[in-house]
């Protein structure tokens, strides 16, 4: 329990830093019906057909902290880069969370029942997250085939970015930070349980003081992905990475695009 509730703490005390947007937003639909709260940020250049990102947020946050330069994700800073780069950037909400939050179930409260061994509501929050990512993604290539579909995604964000892109095989290339630790028994939303699948450009970041994403776990995630073109990096610190990451992101993105790309089916 007590490293569910540091994690909580952590996130919690982190999303006081919020940003107001003015950025459209986008009617989507869950396959339950329930609206999909997305911002679209347009590239510089207004190309017709750029790359698209997709951005996952992490638990107890909001589509917003990838507009604040605030750590711990620093998000301002990562879709700035994005959309220097050239991609359409669409943020969402998670279910229960920014514009679906609801008092009476609380993301934090959830995750640490799960640690007690009452696993259900966290991972129907975790699994709906995942189909509305899926949703979101659908309506999108829907109206063309961009040449890169990426999905970056920050520790809950990381977990549900691996499920979303070990079911949607037009994802080209995925960035995932601090992906926590899943006990595979919750077999819908554990990593572990669908790496086989994974086979996008990767890039995997950590930290060796992470008590909710321990090294081992990640490299074994990393180690059961048959992706072709995949990178490992950790770093010296705690769940919360240093800004420095950014830089890693950067190299990546660059090296990525110079590479052979994978075209989107």
């Amino acid at each position: 329990m007590f490293r569910w509730l540091s994690l909580c703490v952590l996130l919690l005390s982190a999303s006081l830093a919020r940003a107001d947007d003015p950025t459209p937003s986008l009617d989507v639909r869950g396959a339950d019906g329930e609206r999909i709260p997305t911002r679209v940020l347009e590239p510089e250049g207004r190309h017709a057909n750029p790359p698209i990102a997709v951005l996952l947020h992490g638990l107890t946050r909001r589509k917003e902290d990838w507009l604040s330069d605030a750590g711990p994700t620093h998000g301002g800073v990562l879709k700035d880069e994005l959309l220097r780069a050239g991609y359409r950037v669409y943020l969402l909400d998670a279910r229960l969370h920014g514009e679906r939050a609801n008092p009476e179930a609380k993301p934090g409260a959830l995750a640490k029942l799960a640690h007690k061994g009452e696993p259900a509501r966290y991972m129907k929050m975790i699994a709906d997250t995942v189909r509305d990512a899926h949703a979101l993604l659908s309506a999108v290539l829907a109206q063309g085939k961009p040449p890169r579909v990426l999905v970056v995604g920050y520790s809950m964000g990381a977990q549900a970015g691996l499920l979303l892109a070990a079911r949607e095989k037009r994802v080209t290339h995925l960035i995932t930070m601090v992906p926590p630790h899943i006990d595979p028994s919750m077999e819908e939303v554990a990593p572990s349980r669908h790496m086989s699948t994974i086979r996008q450009d990767w890039l995997l970041l950590t930290a060796n003081q992470d008590d909710f994403a321990p090294v081992a776990d990640s490299r074994a995630l990393f180690d059961a992905a048959p992706s072709v073109r995949k990178i490992h990096k950790t770093f010296d610190s705690g769940h919360a990475l240093p800004r420095e990451y950014l830089d890693e992101v950067r190299r990546w993105l660059t090296a990525s695009h110079r590479a052979p790309g994978r075209k989107s089916p």
